[in-house]
């Protein structure tokens, strides 16, 4: 079971502001209604200046032609009468209005298919007006009247066509006074919007340059305490470790071989702690440096004396210990290997309860098969109660415990400073569940062997 102490997130201050997720739409807003004043009246503008001009070009025009015509043509019926009346046969029956019925058609064709189909037929009767003889008969006022009611008809329908038109520029018209007075409140309100949230978006940067400024201070005063706490335990057990050095020379009278055995080891141990406060030292002054050493080593005979530093931790708690191992040459930093399988043992003892099975064995991966260069790995496997699942993916986080941990002490760190030491040194740490329950971890060393001599810790 890991050794990590149970983290809680940092909570929201509850009067820190938050930004919405859509901050940024009263701007919007206050652009596109600034837009719109500006673009509105210029396709109003173009719109009106084009229906005007179908209005006045078009319509309106063709009509003071159509006037026109009927005026000339109604007057040569008119004089075609008196002639008629006065029995002159030298009066010219045709209409002379060719030029107007041009510049009609030029006027007409642009007022669509209706238009050109009334000024057709109007003209149709002209062209049968003009090559027909009149002689003031009932027929021939007829064929006239007939002629003038075409006309009339066009005329109509041009009269109807220019009111739409009028409207139509009226009610564009009105657009010029409709925009301003609907979208400029809306724009003033929107920029008021952007100025109150420009004054909340100040707000909420002042308050994160203060917990900026906070997290910065409250880790320049993790660091000082590290270094403080660091320094003041590393002179005691500095001073335990001369006093164990002094028993293990026989100063005080010579010791039977088995309290010499212990001497070494509680020598060791020290020794152990003492590089590890060192290595917290150095982390915290250099940036989150450490000084690697390579060395070859027999991995088995590293894992034996590990396991023998832990004896009496386990015979305290009842617990049986095996190894499984045969010689392993590597080359590797011996002293982190024993901070690191300290680490992991020690987890182990701790977590399993009273009675219980710890086995430590030298394992093998096979590189072939797995497409690496091969790895060789120490496992420590316990029986106690284990990770629950939703929490696995944490158990190498800093200051990361579980909290049912049947009372266990630890600061959360072993696990942690094991794996980032293990990858300094090209490998790794995992976990796994083992069967029937409890943990499984491994430290696993890279097949390269590469010698790097310093290493940034990450």
């Amino acid at each position: 079971m890991s050794d990590a102490l149970e983290h809680s997130p940092p909570k929201a201050n509850a009067s820190t502001p938050m930004l919405g997720p859509r901050w940024w739409m009263p701007s919007a807003f206050a652009i596109l209604a600034l837009l719109l004043l500006l673009i509105v009246p210029t396709i109003v503008n173009r719109r009106v200046s084009k229906v005007r001009s179908q209005l006045n070009l078009g319509s309106e025009h063709a009509r003071v032609l159509v006037n026109d015509l009927e005026a000339a043509f109604a007057g040569q019926l008119l004089a075609q009468r008196i002639a008629a009346e006065a029995n002159d046969p030298q009066f010219a029956t045709r209409s002379k209005l060719e030029t107007d019925e041009v510049e009609l058609h030029t006027s007409v064709r642009d007022l669509g298919p209706k238009a050109v189909a009334l000024y057709d037929a109007m003209t149709d009767r002209l062209a049968a007006w003009n090559t027909t003889p009149h002689d003031g008969s009932a027929a021939s006022a007829q064929q006239g009247l007939e002629l003038l009611a075409s006309a009339e008809q066009l005329d109509n329908y041009l009269a109807g066509l220019s009111d739409v038109q009028r409207n139509e520029v009226r009610r564009l018209e009105s657009y010029y006074i409709l925009t301003p007075t609907i979208l400029a409140p809306i724009a003033l309100i929107a920029i008021l919007v952007v100025m109150w949230s420009g004054r909340r978006v100040l707000r909420f940067a002042r308050v994160a340059e203060e917990e900026r400024a906070q997290v910065v201070r409250a880790a320049d005063a993790r660091a000082a305490l590290l270094r403080g706490v660091t320094h003041d335990v590393k002179n005691p057990l500095g001073a335990a470790m001369g006093y164990a050095l002094l028993l293990e020379e026989g100063v005080v009278g010579p010791m039977v071989p088995r309290q010499s055995e212990m001497v070494q080891r509680i020598h060791r141990l020290v020794e152990t702690a003492v590089a590890t406060v060192t290595d917290l030292l150095e982390l915290a002054r250099t940036d989150g440096e450490l000084q690697i050493e390579y060395a070859t080593v027999d991995l088995a005979k590293v894992v034996k004396d590990v396991i023998d530093d832990h004896e009496g931790m386990a015979r305290e708690r009842n617990l049986h210990v095996t190894l499984t191992a045969a010689d392993t040459p590597l080359v590797t930093d011996p002293v982190r290997v024993r901070q690191i399988l300290a680490n992991l043992l020690s987890n182990a003892i701790k977590y399993t309860p009273p009675g219980g099975e710890i086995s430590v064995r030298v394992v093998a991966r096979d590189g072939k098969a797995r497409g690496d260069d091969g790895r060789v790995g120490v496992e420590v496997r316990d029986n106690g109660p284990g990770i629950p699942s939703e929490l696995q993916p944490r158990v190498f986080e800093e200051f990361f415990r579980v909290r049912a941990n049947g009372g266990v002490n630890g600061n959360g760190l072993g696990l942690a400073i094991s794996r980032r030491i293990a990858r300094l040194l090209g490998g790794d740490v995992t976990f796994a569940e083992a069967e029937g329950g409890g943990s499984v971890f491994t430290l696993w060393f890279s097949g390269g062997g590469t010698q790097t001599r310093r290493a940034a810790a990450s």
